[in-house]
């Protein structure tokens, strides 16, 4: 329950040829594998590397990411599952105090977050975030200022979405909160969400991914027909279109998200494009991230944060950018 009950055994860089100083860098810290189950470790850790890097936009950005495999070993194998949360009332001796059940949910997975964050830096002074590893194939994970993951079914899904909380700050896109069936989570609360795929917002002009809407798209493009229910009709719209979605951030109407569907909504999906831009512009793979409108009739820089897209020209057929700057072609010459 405590550090005495394991220790660190050292570290590993399994990813990445990227300068350190510069590099965004993940730290995996196994909890709840004992001493003799550090290959099962090392390979989740695979597994992660693997997932990342086939996954938009990682697939393209990867080189500005390292990625480190700290193993640490605990006395017992696996997690606390309390009992009053549906769990087993299994209760497990690790280095990071890892237990399902956080706020009564039993797929919340929490863990001892200082422990993680003070060993992750005395391992990897520059490290980014950190994640944690779980031993238990109970379904769980969570996101913060510590990121975890289970290996349940799809663990390596459950990583990067948890991996969008703790690294750029994206909220779940979901419209519930421990099911779908709790009280106090059909409307949301006045006051605009910080995170950048969430908003209270539809008026295009000052939609935080507005540039991303085409003028064709009506917005809200989908509305929840019954607030006291999750909306789950399928998309009206293709695939991948770019609007305000109702039911986002736990809460079933007035909080909308950019595409129907999304990882930080639902496992298995791509990033919607939003998200797809935050992860690439907070990986500083570039100075800046920019971007063409739908129909190409502006180019928009993004400086950071989930509103700050700054309009810096005109019409574009396309752009290109390398060491020597950003570069757009004539919408009617080329």
């Amino acid at each position: 329950m405590t550090t005495s009950d394991g220790t660190v055994q050292g570290r590993t860089q399994i990813h990445g040829t990227a300068a350190r100083n510069r590099a965004f860098t993940v730290v995996l810290l196994g909890d709840g594998f004992t001493a003799a189950q550090q290959t099962a470790f090392n390979t989740a850790c695979t597994g992660f590397v693997t997932a990342l890097t086939t996954t938009a936009p990682y697939d393209r950005i990867g080189r500005a990411i390292n990625i480190w495999r700290v193993n640490v070993t605990s006395t017992d194998a696996g997690a606390d599952d309390p009992a009053a949360a549906g769990g087993t009332g299994a209760t497990a001796r690790t280095y990071f105090d890892s237990t399902f059940g956080g706020n009564g949910i039993r797929r919340l997975l929490l863990c001892n977050s200082s422990t993680v964050l003070q060993t992750a830096a005395a391992q990897v002074p520059e490290f980014t975030v950190a994640l944690v590893v779980v031993n238990s194939t109970v379904y769980g994970g969570s996101g913060g200022s510590v990121g975890t993951y289970s290996l349940a079914d799809g663990a390596t899904e459950i990583a990067l979405h948890e991996l969008g909380h703790s690294a750029y700050g994206l909220a779940d896109e979901y419209a519930y909160y421990a099911g779908g069936n709790e009280t106090g989570h059909d409307t949301h609360p006045a006051g605009e969400p910080v995170e950048p795929n969430v908003t209270l917002k539809t008026d295009r002009s000052s939609l935080k991914w507005g540039w991303a809407v085409a003028p064709a798209t009506a917005l809200p493009t989908m509305s929840t027909p019954n607030c006291a229910t999750v909306d789950a009709r399928p998309s009206t719209v293709p695939a991948g279109t770019a609007g305000c979605f109702e039911g986002a951030h736990y809460y079933h109407c007035r909080a909308f998200r950019p595409e129907h569907n999304c990882k930080m909504r639902e496992l298995g999906n791509p990033f919607c494009q939003v998200c797809r831009q935050v992860i690439q512009a907070r990986t500083k793979v570039t100075k800046n991230i920019c971007a063409l409108t739908p129909n190409r009739d502006a180019v928009y820089r993004y400086d950071g944060s989930g509103t700050s897209w700054t309009r810096i020209g005109g019409p574009a057929g396309q752009l290109y950018a390398g060491g020597w700057g950003l570069v757009a072609t004539n919408p009617s010459s080329g």
